[in-house]
């Protein structure tokens, strides 16, 4: 019994393996030059395979690489209808998030602390101006904001040099609310600063604009959202 179940294992990891490799060179030829695959995975729907290519969504595969879908996936059980493309898709963000450490981010802690968020932000955006002008509001509605940097208008701008300046400084938290307030400071620069990262992670989990608000689930909420709108948000 122990022989036929190992023989199995590797029958079925063959199989696998094959599929994989057929997938990848049909995949290969419609993807955009460049493109790399970064997993093939099993999907729930039996016969079917996930490719990832760099999005958060993937394409379903069939097993010879004939045909492909892109849109959602959703399983029918006594629960009713559920997503799964938008669960992977949740798991893949809170994953990416995870590489962003917390020593990375400037924070504004809540004393009462219900919820926490990330908040991808931009110094020269009105909106996140408006959000950190709240910050207090937030606060005491027991939402701790972590602000990522995210500079809309790319590596290496005036507002990129800002924001590394305000995360290399003594006093981050300082630095990033009178640069949020029009304030010009003399600012420093270090190896160590992670807005470039930042950026990176936020182009990778879909943001496209700031503010844009992840909770600790992988929700991505773009956009501006009043403590009390948010709050309501976060308790589902």
């Amino acid at each position: 019994m122990f022989k036929l179940n190992i023989f199995t294992v590797l029958f079925f990891s063959i199989f696998i393996i094959s599929d994989e490799n057929l997938i990848s060179e049909k995949i290969t030829t419609i993807l955009p030059p460049g493109t790399n695959i970064e997993s093939i995975e099993l999907s729930e729907f039996p016969g079917i395979y996930k490719v990832y290519y760099g999005d958060l969504q993937p394409l379903y595969v069939s097993q010879n690489g004939d045909f492909f879908i892109y849109g959602d996936m959703f399983n029918i059980n006594s629960d009713g209808i559920i997503n799964l493309t938008d669960k992977d898709i949740l798991q893949k963000r809170k994953l990416l998030m995870q590489e962003i450490t917390k020593e990375e981010l400037i924070s504004f802690k809540a004393k009462n602390e219900l919820f926490t968020v990330t908040v991808f932000t931009d110094v020269d955006c009105g909106y996140c101006r408006k959000l950190h002008d709240e910050i207090t509001t937030y606060n005491e509605a027991g939402i701790t904001i972590n602000y990522a940097a995210f500079p809309r208008s790319g590596i290496g701008t005036e507002t990129f040099s800002k924001m590394v300046g305000a995360w290399c400084s003594n006093n981050p938290k300082e630095s990033i609310t009178k640069l949020k307030n029009g304030k010009k400071l003399k600012l420093s620069f270090c190896d160590s600063q992670p807005v470039a990262k930042h950026y990176a992670i936020g182009n990778k989990i879909g943001v496209t604009g700031t503010p844009a608000i992840v909770s600790s689930n992988g929700e991505l909420l773009p956009g501006y959202h009043s403590a009390e709108d948010l709050l309501s948000k976060l308790k589902g």
